[in-house]
């Protein structure tokens, strides 16, 4: 008897795959522009650290609340046009306009009303964020049931990244060319011009690429026994976790280093500060396309887990080191750790990416839905979580420090507390980082049995209907029973 040959993994054609790349452009834009308003509004406007650090902590803890349900509601909804699209249209087009309306806070107002302006258009810009990083981060899950081409599909995602990253890298400095007469009026042609790519981008990935779970989820479940079963996910809470971990080690020692390097490196010096980033943001898109092509390989080779160990020991080997790096007279050398720590931050983000994929299938197995909205926007949920107590901590830090933002020069006691503010908290969440992708528990072998089981009951249910890959609600119950792979 011959045996019959294991079932091909569904990949979506490369058209579809590179039109959902382009659409990342419209997600890193977003938020890559609006993230320029931390350094801008305090050096530009003179606003408070404090107040800036409640104006950026507000509209994400908002936004943050109301992800979870937006994402349960894409993963529920059914339309002619499918479930992400019309969330991923309407975010796009909002998210530009209130992403340039930002911009055009006027200096003179009082503090309070730039406050309110800034909190207020950051709330709505926030949501409309979401809505579309969500939906467009669901129907990339969905491009591929392989292992091993989850990776080279969030390859894609990375690409784009790089792109936007190193335009983000030279925002700041672009702004303050003559011809814009101030960083602020630079800052809002540069938006307009951004918001032109959003809409682009946007519009490419919701015209080409295709859903394949429309027809999912047709018995509804309510959000919180959702939510109940989301996080009883093991995986699920530890890559939770080692997002956290990241998100504040990057977000606390980031907000001290880039004032370490306007004001120790530079002197005080804008001008140099602005290219020195520009400068690290361009090596640093160097060394990602240099490696972006060997992520799958990577990922065949070594394998996800492995290769994310691998990248939070290189992070922790840059951290110790950097200490050695900031010295003042010496800006050029703190690009030095470039070379080798914003390759590994693209490993690391493009293979957690990858994984989530995997974590829906684990879901899958255990209830039979596809909830790739969900588990997005959880994981949104807690990063805008992260990253608004980080800002507000951070704006408190630079407070408790001593830094006067409208002194070119700062005490050397003020240079001091940032340093020892930034060297420790990289040092902790570098080790937390480590210890927690060692724990991860999920591989390739373990991947490999629950596609067989979700297969095996694919086939099982021959009325389904064939544009929809995934489970109907009609099996719900009986996979309910099943034990899942991973606990």
């Amino acid at each position: 008897m011959i045996e019959a040959a294991p079932q091909k993994s569904y990949t979506a054609p490369n058209s579809q795959i590179h039109a959902w790349a382009i659409g990342a452009l419209a997600s890193h834009c977003l938020i890559q522009t609006f993230g320029q308003a931390g350094n801008i509004f305090t050096i530009g406007f003179g606003i408070s650290p404090v107040v800036i650090g409640w104006a950026m902590m507000l509209p994400r803890f908002v936004d943050a609340i109301t992800d979870p349900y937006l994402g349960h509601l894409s993963d529920e909804t059914h339309t002619r046009w499918g479930r992400r699209k019309p969330y991923l249209v309407g975010g796009a087009v909002f998210g530009a306009i209130l992403m340039a309306a930002m911009w055009w806070a006027n200096p003179h107002w009082s503090q309070t009303a730039q406050l309110c302006y800034l909190a207020s258009i950051g709330t709505l810009f926030y949501i409309s964020y979401g809505v579309y990083t969500m939906a467009w981060t669901a129907v990339g899950y969905e491009l591929t049931d392989d292992y091993h081409e989850r990776s080279r599909v969030m390859m894609w995602g990375s690409v784009a990244l790089a792109f936007v990253a190193l335009g983000a890298s030279w925002c700041f400095r672009g702004a303050l060319l003559p011809v814009f007469h101030g960083a602020i009026w630079g800052m809002r042609w540069i938006s307009a011009g951004v918001a032109v790519i959003v809409l682009m981008s946007a519009f490419t990935a919701a015209k080409f690429c295709k859903e394949r779970f429309t027809h999912a989820n047709r018995e509804h479940v309510p959000l919180l026994p959702a939510l109940k079963s989301a996080i009883k996910n093991r995986p699920f809470v530890i890559l939770l976790l080692l997002k956290l971990s990241d998100t504040m080690g990057g977000r606390l020692a980031g907000a001290m280093m880039g004032y370490l390097g306007l004001y120790l490196l530079c002197s005080g010096d804008k001008v140099l500060s602005t290219t020195l980033g520009g400068l690290g943001g361009t090596i640093g898109t160097v060394c990602t396309f240099a490696i972006l092509p060997f992520m799958k390989p990577l990922s065949v080779k070594i394998g996800k887990r492995a290769a994310q160990i691998m990248g939070a020991a290189i992070g922790l080997v840059s951290a110790i080191l950097s200490p050695f790096i900031l010295m003042s007279g010496r800006p050029y050398l703190s690009l030095i750790p470039i070379l080798v720590i914003t390759p590994m931050q693209s490993v690391a983000f493009t293979l957690g990416n990858a994984i989530v994929p995997d974590i829906c299938d684990v879901d899958e197995l255990q209830t039979g839905q596809r909830r790739e909205g969900l588990f997005t926007s959880v994981m949104a949920f807690m990063a805008k979580m992260e990253i608004s107590l980080c800002t507000l901590a951070a704006g408190y830090l630079v407070s408790f420090s001593g830094l006067n933002v409208k002194l070119i020069h700062q005490a050397p006691h003020v240079v001091h507390n940032l340093f020892w503010m930034a060297i420790p908290t990289a040092l902790f969440f570098a080790v937390v980082s480590l210890i927690l992708t060692i724990l991860f528990p999920m591989t390739e072998a373990s991947m490999t049995e629950v596609r067989r089981q979700l297969d095996e009951r694919r086939k099982a249910q021959p009325e389904a209907a064939p544009v929809d890959e995934g489970l109907t609600g009609a099996v719900a119950s009986a996979q309910r029973e099943q034990e899942p792979v991973l606990a």
